[in-house]
């Protein structure tokens, strides 16, 4: 079904190759896992089977991409999309209409087929996606799971042959994870290609037939199902990958020093179109790193804003030992990492990026800052030239390197490997020693058992419990 010849691709502006001399080969109805460290190709691969490579990004390609037995190069965009369906990392940016209905049927309507064809297949998709309760909804009111149901069957619903996801699981929460594993075997039961960039694992285990683990643009290893199955979590580490037996994390010891200081936070409420957050005041250890938890859709991040002074009709207000911060103190003493890091990076450089962060610039710090997430080599490049999880490191120390009293990170590990997520825990330990409260809005139980003192379990706009580790910390 699809066929890599000694592929080799370099991005335009780019000093190094992004793949190099990649031979690949999928059969029809196998269900394939690209794994590895951020920037090694993943992402790439997907691009260029989707055709956005090279008639969308430009760059030097070099080799032969077959998709059943046609040659990419001489086949036209329009004849690419109706082999391959694409979600992406971030499924709004894929998104052309307002509402469900209408971005459910984009694709078929666009291909002309004819109205009763088209209400037939919206039918049985949602009869088979189960997404009955999704119907006539405004698409930028959705939770980051249902955003991403929406996509898997906009691009499902011309029945594809082949199907490729770019890290659809980096904002899910383990219930929606569970949901997008049953979508995908389901579109394995229908014999379905399905070619899945992946950092997260453990939902895939059971599903991919094989791992395909790249290293600086090139194949180092394909696992089989049964080998993969075999590996330790602590193999995996050692190859920058997550871990497979969630069951088997081994909560570190608590560091959490009770220095007497206190975080309190006074009643915190927010309205916006059928959501509503109320948080009853609580207090917390300070300083500490807590865990924001709960489901897609729980109010996480909305309570985020609205701690920090962002959202524009919520009044916070919240104490640090004895100094009060009302809604501009609020807004002056935080700093955000958002789920969506594009609407943060500014600058030309990564460079004048966390120069721009700081309270007075300082270069020599900066570039310090650069080497704790291992981004010293990006310094001179463009931020909106990085890949996913490269930008995210990028956002995290610009957070840092401004030097507040509250952090707040939406997300920060979704496009992180392992020795990364590994980098940013120890940043958020660093934090923590520095006199610093750190919220972190997570589904990752990885990254909770590296730093995390404690949870905050929100539910329906509500807090559901909070939880200070003692000796268990997950």
């Amino acid at each position: 079904m699809i066929q890599l010849q000694n592929v080799s691709f370099q991005y335009q502006y780019q000093s190094k190759k992004a793949l190099n001399a990649i031979d690949l080969e999928i059969s029809a109805g196998e269900v394939i896992v690209l794994c590895g460290k951020s920037g090694c190709g993943k992402t790439t691969i997907t691009r260029l089977l989707n055709g956005l490579i090279p008639y969308y990004i430009n760059g030097k390609l070099q080799g032969t991409i077959r998709l059943a037995n046609q040659d990419i190069r001489a086949m036209e965009i329009h004849e690419i999309s109706k082999l391959t369906g694409s979600v992406f990392q971030n499924p709004k940016t894929q998104f052309y209409n307002i509402d469900t209905d209408s971005e459910l049927v984009f694709t078929v309507e666009n291909f002309g087929l004819p109205s009763e064809e088209i209400l037939n297949r919206k039918a049985l998709m949602v009869e088979q996606l189960k997404l009955h309760t999704l119907l006539q909804r405004n698409l930028f009111h959705l939770s980051g799971g249902e955003k991403q149901r929406i996509a898997c069957a906009s691009v499902a619903i011309h029945d594809p042959p082949i199907i490729i996801l770019d890290e659809p699981s980096a904002n899910l929460d383990q219930d929606a994870t569970a949901q997008l594993g049953d979508m995908i075997a389901f579109w394995k039961s229908q014999g379905k290609t399905i070619v899945i960039s992946e950092h997260r694992l453990h939902y895939l285990q059971h599903l991919a037939d094989r791992f395909v683990f790249l290293e600086d643009g090139q194949i180092k290893h394909i696992f089989a199902q049964k080998e993969m199955l075999t590996m330790s979590n602590e193999a995996l580490y050692q190859l920058g990958l997550r871990a497979i037996h969630l069951e088997e994390l081994i909560p570190l010891q608590n560091r959490l020093l009770d220095q007497g200081a206190r975080f309190k936070l006074e009643t915190l409420s927010y309205s916006n179109h059928d959501f509503q957050l109320q948080i009853e005041g609580f207090d917390l250890p300070f300083p500490a790193i807590m865990a924001i938890t709960g489901h897609n859709g729980a109010g996480k991040s909305t309570f985020a804003k609205s701690l920090t002074g962002l959202n524009r009709k919520a009044s916070p207000s919240f104490h640090i030992n004895n100094a009060k911060f009302r809604k501009k103190q609020c807004l002056q003493a935080s700093s955000i990492v958002m789920q969506d890091v594009h609407h943060q990076l500014f600058t030309e450089s990564v460079l004048t990026e966390i120069l721009l962060s700081m309270p007075e610039p300082n270069e020599e710090l900066a570039l310090d800052l650069l080497a704790l997430l291992d981004a010293s080599e990006l310094k001179d490049a463009h931020p909106l030239a990085l890949s996913g999880g490269e930008k995210q490191r990028v956002a995290i120390l610009s957070a840092i390197a401004a030097d507040k009293q509250l952090i707040i990170m939406d997300e920060p590990t979704s496009g992180l490997d392992y020795h990364h997520m590994r980098q940013f825990a120890n940043c958020m330990n660093i934090l923590r020693d520095q006199n610093k409260l750190v919220f972190i809005i997570t589904h990752d139980p990885e990254m909770i058992a590296l730093c995390c003192d404690g949870t905050i379990e929100l539910s329906k706009g509500m807090i559901k419990d909070i939880t200070i580790f003692n000796k268990q910390r997950v």
